[in-house]
């Protein structure tokens, strides 16, 4: 078979966002006992509903602007369309999130007293509103690097953003300022960020008044997007809300750190995904449907390789990770974690999907798959909570996602078939259950046991795999080409 150069490029980009999302996750988990040890469930939990409503609005103020450039630029060579489309695109978010946030402030008292059940909540409301629009921005500047393959620059901004997050947080929250400091810490990284990044794309393609003209192809794609994202929102978000109300703020707080943590099972889903889509455009408009398949079926092989091993790690070390990186009050959350981390599996399962459905233009798809999951969710949550409390919540995200995902996958088949490798994911559920048992051995209960725990657990698992003859010698070469450009995949 001929040999296609074009894989290597794609898996040395991946593997350098791998790279840098590994240092986002360490980066992440030491935000996490920084702001739950010194919040409080309360606050911590207040602050949570606070961020999740943001992420409810921030679609809205977006515009599916941060895909529509992915899906338009990434063939164009016309650097006056390529400057004209994208300063169109930033100035209507611009305006669109700046009309949300001035929303936001104004609404601040009832959003408080109608979702957060607590009149304090005003004032923080307020504050936190200006994210609405400077987030909005930020993933609009990045679609710009990705879609030029700007994977360097795109991977410093994102680590840039991180580091100055939790670097700022330490300094409010050890000046006392709590989760007022908290709040300013997010609007200060994301204000510089967003600068440095206008500059940048400044600096490449020059700077032009926008004149909006190709802005109606842009919103016609897009727009539709827009439920989707909000519905999205519904099935990841709402259950806080429903926590909220049957158990209180409190329990908002604890189930949203279980959350994060066991979400982080996907955390491969978003360096394959910002390299992918930006090729997978490029072929399908081209015409190369086989090609197109062919990074389909290696990027859903690899998420595998990774989210199935990462959500049996996450299930195996939930509690003593809750002890070490919160407080006490945050350990019975950890029942949850294994029911979000196999959640995230098969969200992978929906994400890779979908990706189908948006190249052929079918987005009223990915509307109906997702309301049916979020009715799911919803009903779910109403009827578990009350009686199992967040782990009710936990399963019904379980749940929800089980169903997104492979709904989504059955529907992908009609459009691009891609093989699945059932037999791989086999595989890797033997080699995680042969990594849990040598995790349950250690029996890890502090930081250097959970780190060894976590080594000992990569060595066997790949062993394991690799005894199984789980990858040949494509993936080999595949995963080898991650950090060398010297083999190339077949």
């Amino acid at each position: 078979m001929k040999k296609a150069p074009e894989f290597t490029t794609f898996s040395k980009q991946v593997g350098s966002i791998i790279a840098i999302n590994i240092i986002l996750l360490v980066l992440g988990i030491i935000q996490v006992p920084i702001v739950t040890k010194n919040l409080g469930p309360s606050l911590y939990g207040m602050w949570s509903l606070i961020n999740s409503t943001i992420s409810l609005i921030i679609p809205f103020s977006m515009l599916s602007f941060s895909m529509s450039i992915i899906r338009f630029l990434a063939v164009e060579k016309d650097l006056n369309r390529i400057r004209e489309d994208f300063y169109s695109a930033c100035s209507l978010v611009f305006i669109s999130g700046f009309i949300l946030s001035l929303i936001g402030f104004i609404l601040s008292g009832l959003l408080a007293t109608a979702f957060l059940k607590d009149n304090n909540a005003v004032s923080y409301i307020r504050l936190s509103s200006i994210l609405i629009l400077l987030n909005s921005i930020f993933p609009i500047l990045l679609a710009f690097f990705r879609t030029g393959n700007k994977i360097a620059i795109y991977n410093f901004l994102n680590l840039g953003l991180t580091i100055l997050q939790v670097g700022l947080i330490i300094v409010f929250v050890t000046l006392g300022y709590e989760l007022t400091g908290i709040i300013m810490a997010f609007i200060i990284s994301a204000l510089l960020l967003d600068l440095i990044a206008f500059i940048i794309v400044a600096k490449q393609i020059g700077f032009q008044r926008p004149r909006f003209t190709n802005m109606k192809t842009y919103l016609k794609w897009g727009i539709p997007l827009i439920p989707s994202s909000a519905i999205l929102w519904i099935i990841s978000v709402s259950d806080r809300y429903i926590i909220n109300h049957f158990l209180g703020i409190s329990a908002a707080g604890i189930y949203n750190a279980a959350y994060g943590i066991g979400f982080y099972s996907s955390f491969i889903l978003m360096p394959i995904g910002i390299v992918l889509y930006p090729i997978i455009s490029k072929l399908y408009d081209e015409g190369k449907r086989i090609e197109c398949a062919d990074y389909f079926k290696y990027a859903f092989k690899y998420l595998m390789m990774f989210t199935v091993p990462a959500a049996v790690g996450l299930s195996i070390l939930a509690k003593p990770l809750l002890r070490i990186l919160t407080t006490s009050e945050f350990v019975s959350g950890s029942s949850v974690v294994p029911l979000i981390a196999f959640g995230g599996v098969f969200f992978c399962f929906y994400q890779i999907g979908i990706y189908v459905i948006h190249l052929v233009g079918k987005t009223k798809i990915n509307f109906n798959l997702l309301v049916i999951a979020a009715i799911l969710n919803v009903i779910l949550n109403i009827v578990l909570v009350p009686h199992l409390g967040i782990l009710g919540a936990g399963l019904a995200s379980l749940l929800a996602y089980t169903v997104l995902g492979i709904f989504t996958l059955i529907i992908t088949e009609r459009y691009l078939k891609f093989s699945l490798s059932f037999f791989f994911i086999l595989k890797s559920l033997i080699s995680s259950a042969v990594m849990a048992g040598v995790i349950w051995l250690i029996r890890p209960n502090s930081l250097s046991t959970i780190i060894i725990s976590m080594v000992a657990g990569v060595i066997i698992y790949f062993g394991a795999l690799a005894l199984m003859k789980g990858f040949g010698k494509e993936e080999l070469n595949f995963l080898v080409s991650f950090t060398r450009n010297k083999k190339q995949f077949s």
